[in-house]
């Protein structure tokens, strides 16, 4: 969605949006002071390019201010507070610019404060589950349960199909001897952020030694986590799919894996 859509209703902008997969920012009016023409509660969603596609916050000297911020939250997924003073108020304050508040001088002649809180929005993350196994199935009911986008590939005829580009993607390989290799081979032609494989070492060193043969790159293969899941001794299926949707969760909050391997 590149056009501005003012006369689409917030509601059906958002909806719109989501459905495409696509990251935005909505901005809201929190607070004003003096003169100034958008009030408290008036809110905006703005694309990943700093465009503004729904929604009204008053004029140039406000957007402009407000459409660079809502850039770098979408980029560095973080909210942030756009604090819009007049000359006189901000010379007075002394205050610095952080990682959560922007303070700019409000050149507009009407002279109004402003303070605008620009949250980031982002498509559903993807669960990508190869295998129709019990551990798969727990996994199934995990990513539901928890908003991600599930995607469950049950037979050697299916490929990754109606993934989003722009989604986080998590993948993982639990066919369990049921096709392992073609599983694997196409969840390593997929970009993706995180691939895990319910096996044993020893069984993957086997794998592994496989695909070399068949041409597969080192770097591609070091992409891999096995086995995959955090070690909490588990036994039973589901015990299993929590320990990987943990590792999963881990590895989406803080972009790396602490734990480690057994």
């Amino acid at each position: 969605m590149t056009k501005n859509n003012k006369k689409l209703n917030f509601e059906t902008v958002f909806k719109m949006l989501e459905e495409e997969g696509s990251s935005f920012a909505i901005a809201t009016v929190i607070r004003t002071m003096s003169s100034t023409a958008a009030k408290p509660g008036m809110k905006a969603i703005i694309s990943h390019e700093g465009q503004i596609l729904s929604g009204w916050l008053g004029g140039s000297c406000v957007t402009t201010a407000v459409c660079n911020t809502a850039i770098e939250t979408i980029n560095l997924k973080k909210t942030k507070l756009v604090v819009l003073r007049p000359s006189d108020l901000q010379d007075d304050n002394e205050i610095k610019n952080d990682d959560q508040v922007f303070h700019k001088k409000n050149y507009c002649p009407s002279e109004g404060s402003m303070d605008i809180f620009v949250e980031p929005f982002y498509p559903k993350p993807e669960l990508i589950i190869y295998g129709n196994t019990p551990i798969a199935d727990e996994l199934v009911k995990f990513g539901k349960k928890y908003n991600f986008n599930v995607i469950n590939i049950v037979s050697e005829a299916e490929r990754i199909k109606n993934s989003n580009s722009n989604s986080e993607k998590f993948i993982v390989l639990a066919t369990q001897g049921d096709g392992d290799l073609r599983a694997i081979n196409d969840a390593l032609e997929n970009s993706s952020n995180y691939i895990g494989l319910v096996a044993s070492k020893k069984k993957f060193t086997v794998l592994k030694k496989k695909m070399v043969e068949d041409g597969v790159s080192d770097a591609k293969l070091k992409r891999i986590i096995c086995p995959a899941g955090i070690d909490i001794n588990a036994v039973m299926p589901e015990e299993v799919a929590l320990s990987i949707f943990a590792e999963i969760i881990q590895f989406k909050r803080s972009g790396k894996l602490t734990n480690r391997k057994f």
